[in-house]
């Protein structure tokens, strides 16, 4: 290591050595030809408008990287975990001094305080924050915590990766002595020219020593504010039981996620999506399928034909994600059975995408509500889990007044025509009917020959929903890891520890013999 800083240095200086030979030999030539008079002026303005920028930028903090949004796949609960971890950061931030963002103690303290307040929020009762942890989640918050700090540092922090805990020491002691030998040459300059030095001092104390003052408060501010969200973060995920499977399997889950500002990763995707079609009997769900598939593959018939959930696979064109297309019992009818009906029930709430299917000409929504506020409820008593989107598809909009009119394309959006205007009302109804519990409302025509709405509407609106439903998906993905290799550890385990007791017990004479 001290080899290596040494050659870092030797390279350093052997590349500024020529800079300041040509800086040197540069003001020696405006000295004698008295070009540094005229040059001074807009050189120190420059300087000036650099000053001000600093100040400026300093003070709303834009030179520093800005914290990442939530996690996409987070709960309604865990964003209100999340608003906790926020005011603690700033109500930190604002009442600790500069000198305390150096102490280890104060992110001893942060830790405790903050791992007890958020076992509290999502465990009222619990006293201690570790108390019903196991070892393994403790030790995956750590290093998942640790993971991020490293990166960020290693990444934002220039040289970071060389400069050891002494070095740092001493670069804070040389910061703290800059003040006493700046303000020192100072006085002796005053002695030889008082007017022209007050002049420069106050430019310098404006303009330099307080937008380096900000940018050091600044760092150390953003610096444990990243602290605090990276440490809360993985506290809200092992609170809510998602690090279970481990600090490498959630990270390698987690890398198959779209980032927050919606761009796919390179990674592969968690597993394939899921979309649950649902509707009441006879709304269309089969056809729409046969129009999503661009096969008859769906049965459909003038009477209900799907007795049970069946799924079919889809690989919409330009889109590199296989979905899984579920086709359920319709409700609101004498046929089907009650545990049928229940059976679309439990494949909705096991979604990753819901398609709700409304006929256009079928006003009549009650049954639609009452499966809606039954969902709506289970999520809301089960707010470890996410709500998938659903999207509204309204089919049959052929059937609406001019019925014997089909002239396409038809810009319900923007309508003129009597037909489009018919597409929007219907579609207006149900954004009025069932609008809180919905993500959008596509109108679609899937009768043979008619096919309008899938590739135009359909497919974007679903492509918009990915994020949120590949969020959903590794929610799914963590439970079942966790469920299905919670077991099969501990017999792991117990099979590990016989075979070290084995070799200790068959290994222990002969090293007697010996």
């Amino acid at each position: 290591m001290l080899m290596q800083r040494w050659r870092i240095l030797v390279l350093v200086g052997l590349v500024a050595a020529p800079l300041l030979v040509l800086i040197g030999l540069g003001c020696y030539h405006m000295w004698l030809t008295g070009l540094g008079i005229w040059l001074w002026w807009p050189l120190s303005g420059c300087i000036a408008f650099a000053y001000v920028l600093a100040w400026r930028w300093q003070k709303k903090s834009r030179l520093l990287p800005s914290e990442p949004a939530p996690p996409l796949h987070w709960t309604e609960r865990d964003r209100e975990a999340w608003h906790l971890v926020e005011a603690r950061a700033k109500n930190r931030v604002k009442q600790a001094k500069p000198e305390q963002f150096t102490s280890f103690a104060l992110y001893i303290e942060t830790a405790e305080n903050l791992a007890l307040e958020l076992a509290r929020f999502y465990h009222p009762k619990a006293t201690d924050p570790v108390g019903a942890l196991t070892i393994p989640e403790i030790l995956t918050v750590i290093e998942l915590a640790t993971h991020d700090l490293a990166e960020m540092v290693d990444q934002y922090l220039p040289g970071g990766h060389l400069l050891t805990i002494n070095d740092m020491r001493r670069v804070k002691k040389m910061a703290d002595w800059y003040p006493m030998i700046s303000n020192v040459s100072w006085l002796i300059s005053s002695i030889f020219n008082p007017v022209n030095t007050i002049i420069r001092y106050t430019a310098s104390q404006a303009g330099m020593t307080f937008p380096w003052q900000l940018l050091q408060q600044n760092v150390l501010e953003w610096f444990y504010i990243a602290y605090v969200h990276r440490l809360g973060s993985y506290l809200i995920e092992l609170n809510s039981g998602r690090l279970g499977v481990g600090a490498q399997r959630f990270r390698q889950l987690q890398q198959g996620l779209p980032s927050a500002a919606g761009e796919p990763k390179v990674a592969e995707t968690v597993r394939s999506m899921r979309f649950v079609v649902m509707g009441q009997a006879k709304a269309g769900k089969s056809s729409l399928i046969n129009a999503l598939l661009g096969q008859q593959r769906a049965i459909t018939d003038v009477v209900v034909a799907t007795a049970e959930t069946a799924h079919y696979d889809l690989k919409p064109p330009g889109i590199d994600t296989r979905l899984q297309v579920w086709d359920t019992v319709g409700y609101a009818a004498a046929g089907p059975k009650q545990d049928q009906v229940r059976a679309t029930e439990q494949a909705a709430q096991n979604a990753d995408l819901i398609i709700l299917v409304l006929h256009a000409r079928n006003p009549a929504r009650q049954a639609d509500l009452d499966m809606l506020e039954k969902l709506h409820a289970f999520f809301r008593g089960h707010p470890e889990l996410r709500r998938p989107p659903m999207l509204a598809v309204l089919t049959h909009i052929d059937l609406l007044s001019p019925a014997m009119e089909w002239q396409p394309p038809y810009d319900w959006q923007h309508p003129e025509r009597l037909k489009e205007q018919q597409i929007q009302e219907a579609v207006a109804a149900v954004r009025d009917q069932l609008g809180r519990f919905l993500d959008g409302v596509i109108p679609v025509c899937t009768a043979p020959g008619k096919i309008l709405g899938i590739d135009e509407w359909l497919f974007p609106a679903l492509a918009g929903l990915f994020d949120q439903a590949h969020a959903v998906a590794f929610l799914h993905c963590l439970k079942a890891e966790m469920d299905t290799g919670k077991v099969r550890k501990v017999f792991h385990q117990l099979l590990m520890a016989s075979k070290e007791l084995g070799n200790a017990i068959f290994q222990q004479p002969m090293g007697k013999a010996k």
